[in-house]
């Protein structure tokens, strides 16, 4: 082999996360927060504000999972329910609800109806507080518990939030006349003050996007700064094994709790400014679905991984409110289809790939054309300049055409469609199996034709399945290629 030979590893990709991955954390965050914060500059349009107002939050909730799970190794999955009271809690006393409370209790002893809110700012203090309280009360009967032990008790922590949640609507207090509503139930509570600092109250969604990006900036320092100390470092070796770390001394219950407690209280906050920021708190808000979707940012990014965490909560809060205006998703998939043939595969390659995808679609719409016409269905676009009023419009509305040129279009695709989509997944794994050769590049055409087919006959069909598909698919994908996250370091453990 000669020595100019490239290793099977070093693919475009790789070469471009090492250049990214060369550049000072500190740059990074300071370039993706600058992004970030011009944003409201080019664009007035509130659910863009409010998709890049979650982004921020869910990169503060993915790096606060990333000190618990990644730097100290517990694996909690009763985070959320910490994000869930922080919400709660904020609700109740920045909202009428306390004063409700109150009022119910005293009953006919009041001279007077009582009215108190609590302003946004004290909240978030007290917020802190509790969320830090109750993640020593979780960790303390935790500590003798790791792996799935501990994973299965917080567990039962965060479904015991969201059942609470759901029934504290009427309970009975010694003393009080009537039940009392702590929660809401499933009606949530509402009518939550919105936060005012300084005078300042934030009323508009840009107000609400700065607020979350001034926090994450905040949390992000200072996780980094926690994970450079001599506590971020203990974190990491009692990650790496805890009974090592506490035979060369270190007080590993100490830092599980203050694993705990960091997590918490940051998870917390972030909590009351949603809903501040939402107005009102649900169960929903809180479910086991949000948890799976922050492990998954976390994941996707890479475990341990500051950089990572936010990246991954960028990737999983963007494309799914992609998929609601199917021509710019249909550019996105293919745009990514082609450029990830590039990276991957050598450029002569992967353009040659993309050629022969278009030629077999050709072919295979000529030949069931010509064997069975009545299958086929017209195109589902056409030119109507008169209802475009942009030239990106214009531009979705010509690509849409090329592509359903060549793609397999079906009156009735439901059953045909779903059948090519259980072919296509083992298709897909039988693929990335096969070794670099001329086979696979040829096997690559019809697979990659397959997985057009299906995305424009089903996935583009039905979004809300399609958004838990592409989460599902890119973490397996993930698990394939690049095990470690996209961002994280690979782990090598000699013997």
């Amino acid at each position: 082999m000669s020595a100019t030979a490239t290793r099977p590893d070093e693919s475009s990709a790789n070469t471009l996360l090492k250049r990214f991955t060369a550049i000072p954390l500190k740059w990074r965050f300071v370039g993706f927060i600058t992004l970030l914060a011009i944003a409201p500059f080019f664009t007035n349009n509130n659910y863009i504000l409010r998709i890049l107002g979650n982004v921020c939050m869910f990169s503060t909730l993915a790096v606060a999972l990333n000190v618990v799970v990644g730097y100290a190794g517990l694996l909690d999955l009763g985070f959320v329910a910490f994000f869930g009271l922080g919400a709660y809690l904020y609700g109740l006393l920045s909202s009428p609800q306390l004063s409700a409370l109150i009022n119910a209790c005293l009953g006919d002893r009041a001279s007077a109806e009582f009215l108190f809110i609590v302003p946004g700012w004290f909240s978030l203090i007290v917020v802190a507080l509790v969320s830090v309280g109750f993640g020593l009360s979780l960790g303390s009967p935790s500590l003798r518990l790791s792996g799935d032990y501990l994973a299965i008790v917080t567990l039962g922590f965060g479904l015991i939030f969201v059942q609470l949640s759901n029934t504290l609507d009427r309970v009975e207090f010694p003393g009080c006349q009537q039940p009392l509503n702590l929660t809401g139930g499933a009606n949530g509570l509402l009518n939550i003050e919105p936060l005012r600092f300084f005078g300042f109250e934030l009323q508009t969604v840009t107000h609400y996007f700065y607020a979350l990006l001034i926090w994450m900036g905040i949390v992000l320092i200072a996780v980094h700064r926690l994970n450079q100390s001599r506590l971020g470092r203990a974190w990491r070796s009692m990650g790496e094994d805890a009974l090592a770390a506490e035979i060369m001394g270190m007080p590993t219950r100490r830092l599980k709790l203050l694993a705990f407690a960091t997590g918490s209280a940051i998870s917390g906050v972030t909590g009351g400014i949603f809903a501040a920021w939402q107005g009102s708190a649900f169960p929903q808000n809180f479910s086991v679905d949000v948890l799976i979707n922050m492990y998954a940012m976390m994941v996707l990014g890479g475990i341990g991984n500051l950089a990572g965490s936010v990246l991954g909560a960028s990737v999983l809060s963007i494309i799914p409110e992609l998929l609601r205006s199917p021509e710019l998703i249909r550019m996105i998939f293919y745009v990514g289809l082609g450029a990830g043939l590039m990276l991957v595969k050598p450029r002569r390659n992967g353009l040659a790939v993309l050629i022969g995808v278009i030629v077999f679609g050709l072919i295979v719409k000529w030949i069931v054309g010509a064997a069975a016409p009545d299958l086929l269905s017209g195109p589902t676009l056409k030119v109507a300049a008169e209802s475009i009023s942009t030239a990106f419009e214009r531009f979705s509305q010509q690509f849409g055409i090329f592509v359903q040129g060549w793609i397999l279009l079906l009156k009735d695709s439901t059953l045909i469609g779903n059948l090519a989509f259980v072919v296509l997944v083992p298709a897909l794994i039988a693929l990335s199996r096969l070794k670099a050769s001329r086979l696979k590049l040829i096997v690559t055409v019809p697979v990659l034709y397959l997985l057009a087919f299906v995305w424009e006959s089903r996935l583009t069909a039905e979004p809300a399945v399609t958004r838990l598909l592409l989460v599902g698919s890119l973490l397996v994908v993930m698990m394939i290629f690049r095990p470690h996250g996209l961002l994280g370091q690979r782990k090598v453990e000699i013997a």
